[in-house]
């Protein structure tokens, strides 16, 4: 029996003796130990209209390893004091808190309470170290908050709404030198698939047409004829890059094995890719085998610059509970694009109908480079001609 339970019992008892003593002060003595728990289950239901909890980090998009200051205010707008409030949360078990009185691991959670005494009308406020260690979403949307019971032995859990996300980027693996050269077209000539407008150098203003990006109006010969006018600039040859990302199962039944390992290794390696492509303000497309939104695969237009960075980090972030589709269906389908662009595919497994694939693009006039992650360090292999069935090895 609780305490509850208890007082109900005792107040059950002074009222049967009130009513046949007819004595007015065991009617007020026992209507009190009715009064008390109704009081404090209406305390409990209404205490989030008055006490609030406020989250800001200092930084929601980090790299492994980057630690985030936490900034968590407890306001309490009630007339009554909250002494020896605990406030518990979890997160993921590879971040690492500092700056909390009792942290656990427990469950594959990271269990972090809190203590803050509140006085009637006043904050509090604690500062929280947190380091995530792993890529992902680490996400936040309650916090229970353990306050001083009316019972003493009966802690009264109480559900703070809060939002925070934090998405923690795929750390990039160390690349072997890639030369650009080997992508550029033959005899550098400008092609319709290749051609881009090089900003360094204007030739010309032509008239606006809808769809032209904002900064390239030209104001001062908008100002002179009256009607905006845009930049033209003069065509260069950019390599555009197809990069695959072969993406295995995370557990394949008929060899017992678990592949989180080597699919971890193949994201930070297109993690480097990126950030490999944003420095050198190179275009590329992106290819995963993993199914997405009802597709077989995962497709990602050509695209440069930092939003294109951004959306490829984003998206490697977020990649988690995927189901992955075979390969060769997506080389077959780059076989038949007429643009001849190099393909650079990172995978962690070359079998024989990956060499078939790699052997059929060739003979249909592409470029193929191949990542391979199987290892700590990946090593690059460039195929030339269909000819040859294994890659030459030209850096490592």
């Amino acid at each position: 029996m609780n305490t509850k339970q208890t007082f109900h019992v005792i107040g059950f008892l002074l009222l049967l003796f009130a009513l046949f003593s007819g004595s007015w002060f065991l009617w007020l003595f026992g209507g009190l130990f009715f009064f008390m728990p109704a009081a404090h289950s209406w305390w409990i239901a209404n205490m989030s209209r008055w006490v609030k909890l406020e989250w800001i980090a200092d930084q929601t998009r980090v790299m492994p390893g980057t630690p985030v200051q936490v900034t968590v205010r407890l306001h309490n707008r009630s007339w009554l004091p909250l002494p020896a409030t605990w406030l518990r949360l979890t997160l993921p078990d590879h971040v690492t808190v500092e700056g909390a009185d009792e942290v656990r691991v427990s469950n594959q959670r990271t269990v972090v309470r809190l203590r803050m005494d509140l006085p009637m009308r006043h904050s509090a406020k604690r500062i929280l170290i947190l380091t995530p260690h792993k890529r992902g979403v680490v996400w936040l949307t309650e916090v229970q908050s353990e306050t001083l019971p009316l019972f003493a032995d009966e802690m009264s859990a109480i559900p703070l709404r809060v939002s925070f996300t934090m998405l923690v980027y795929p750390l990039p693996l160390p690349l072997p030198s890639i030369s650009i050269e080997d992508t550029e077209p033959d005899g550098s000539r400008l092609s319709r698939q290749r051609q881009q407008d090089d900003v360094t150098f204007q030739r010309g203003v032509r008239p606006y047409i809808p769809g032209d990006r904002f900064k390239h109006i030209n104001w001062k010969a908008t100002a002179k004829t009256g009607s905006l006018a845009t930049r033209v600039f003069e065509h260069t040859a950019r390599p555009d890059w197809r990069i695959v990302g072969h993406i295995l199962p995370s557990y394949e039944p008929l060899q017992q094995r678990h592949n989180d390992t080597v699919n971890e290794r193949t994201i930070s390696c297109l993690a480097a890719l990126s950030v490999f492509c944003r420095k050198r303000s190179l275009g590329y497309e992106l290819y995963l085998s993993v199914k997405q939104r009802g597709c077989d695969h995962y497709h990602l237009p050509a695209g440069s610059g930092k939003s294109h960075h951004l959306h490829v980090m984003t998206q490697l972030a977020q990649m988690h509970h995927y189901v992955t589709t075979p390969l060769p269906p997506i080389l077959r389908r780059l076989e038949e694009n007429p643009s001849k662009e190099t393909i650079l595919l990172i995978t962690p497994r070359l079998d024989e109908a990956m060499e078939q694939a790699i052997d059929r693009l060739l003979r249909r006039g592409h470029k193929v480079a191949v990542l391979d992650v199987s290892d700590d360090q990946a090593v690059l292999r460039r195929y030339e001609s269909s000819r040859a069935p294994i890659g030459r090895l030209i850096a490592r």
